[in-house]
């Protein structure tokens, strides 16, 4: 996805500046009557000044330029410079050369007398001629005065981060870009998902997971949609390498936000899952089924594999209060509470699921991030959203603690 870009048109720079620029007359003609009090100009630059105008008005862009030439060559003054670069600007009008209209902007901010109300659009429209040109350097300091003068235009920020980014400035870029967010945030405008989808193409580019995560999360928290949740997991996995339990619990993560997509992603789960846990193996089986991406009549690895956990399922679940008993008993151990707590969950018994998991802490000797990761696991599908919250938050190092982040992510968003 592309980030926004900002407008290619003129940007109405005239009409921001009260319009067209002032009617100079030449030196002879304000002799014969009073005329109100205007510009101070020579002789020099008003007579070649007030004829481009009028070659303009007619729409004669070649004497327009030849006079505006010649004006702009007896200019000394800034009030002179500034008027010429005025009428340059209604030249660029006609003329339609972007290299017109750019050198006049440039020229009116360096006059020095251009108001200051309109230096912010000037730097901005400065910044996007320059980009247009592929002047990316100038862009990028022309784009960052128009923010720093607060230019109420968030179209700055968009256009500054292509410009940074085309000079590979990634980070620069993406600094930009939360500053762009944080704003949109702060003034209550929700944030464009083409934002978040060009900041994030950005940061997985430039392999950098721990921006990159915190612009997923962002995004599925202000665009919860089953294919963003995909593409903020997968991406995710790809630049936090996980061992297999770590992947497995992303999954499971991907089926909650109903973001498995494909008999791929289906038969990756049912893979992971139908030798240790045969119930959760069919369960996604089943769903993948109902789905209409997974056709066990046609046989193949996906019957074969239904045909197995199928078997299994009986005996697994009525073994489950006996291996209960044995790991809350003296002779049990964190690492057999942890693997009843396991079944459990595949089970969707998430009340025993969780005690089990809160007897391995207890009973110790187990990996505290993935018993934490499972135990705020069994919480949230339980509804007890404080105490998932709690155990989540206990998961600190690792790729797990991003995991946990988007397990709280998806709780805040569910009723």
């Amino acid at each position: 996805m592309a980030l926004k870009h900002f407008s290619t048109t003129a940007m109405g720079i005239a009409l921001a500046m009260g319009g067209a620029a002032v009617m100079v007359q030449p030196a002879n003609a304000a002799k014969k009557e009073a005329a109100p009090a205007g510009p101070k100009l020579s002789k020099e630059v008003r007579d070649p000044l007030a004829a481009a105008q009028t070659a303009i008005q007619a729409g004669d862009a070649t004497t327009g330029a030849a006079k505006v030439a010649e004006a702009n060559a007896a200019a000394k003054t800034d009030e002179e410079k500034y008027f010429v670069a005025a009428v340059m600007l209604d030249l660029s009008k006609i003329d339609k050369n972007p290299a017109t209209q750019a050198a006049a902007i440039d020229a009116l901010i360096a006059s020095n007398r251009a108001p200051a109300d309109q230096l912010p659009t000037l730097y901005l429209a400065s910044g996007q001629t320059a980009y247009q040109a592929k002047n990316y350097a100038k862009a990028e300091q022309m784009l960052s005065k128009a923010i720093e003068l607060k230019t109420n235009n968030s179209d700055a920020y968009a256009l500054l981060v292509e410009a940074q980014a085309r000079q590979n400035k990634t980070p620069q870029a993406l600094q930009t870009l939360q500053t762009a967010i944080d704003k949109q945030r702060a003034a209550g405008t929700k944030v464009p998902s083409d934002w978040y989808g060009r900041g994030i193409n950005m940061a997985y580019t430039a392999k950098m997971p721990q921006q990159t995560a915190a612009l997923t999360q962002a995004w599925v928290k202000d665009y919860p949609t089953p294919s963003n949740w995909r593409d903020s997991l997968v991406t995710y996995r790809e630049l936090n390498p996980m061992d297999a339990d770590g992947q497995l619990d992303l999954m499971r993560l991907q089926r909650v936000a109903g973001a498995l997509k494909g008999q791929g992603d289906y038969m990756e789960y049912v893979l992971a899952t139908y030798l240790r846990y045969p119930g959760e193996a069919k369960a996604v089986l089943d769903e993948g089924t109902r789905a209409g991406v997974i056709n066990l009549a046609k046989g193949g690895n996906a019957a074969e594999l239904s045909g197995i956990v199928s078997g299994k399922v009986a005996a697994d679940k009525a073994s489950l209060g006996a291996a209960a008993t044995a790991a809350k008993g003296p002779k049990g151990t964190g690492k057999t509470a942890v693997s009843t707590g396991d079944a459990y969950l595949g089970y969707g018994d998430w009340a025993n699921a969780a005690e089990m998991y809160k007897l391995a802490l207890t009973k110790g000797g187990v990996d505290a991030g993935l018993v934490n990761t499972r135990l705020g696991m069994a919480l949230a599908k339980a509804g007890q959203k404080d105490a998932a919250k709690q155990a989540f938050a206990q998961v600190t190092t690792g790729p797990r603690a991003g995991l946990a982040q988007y397990w709280m992510i998806w709780m805040d968003q569910q009723a």
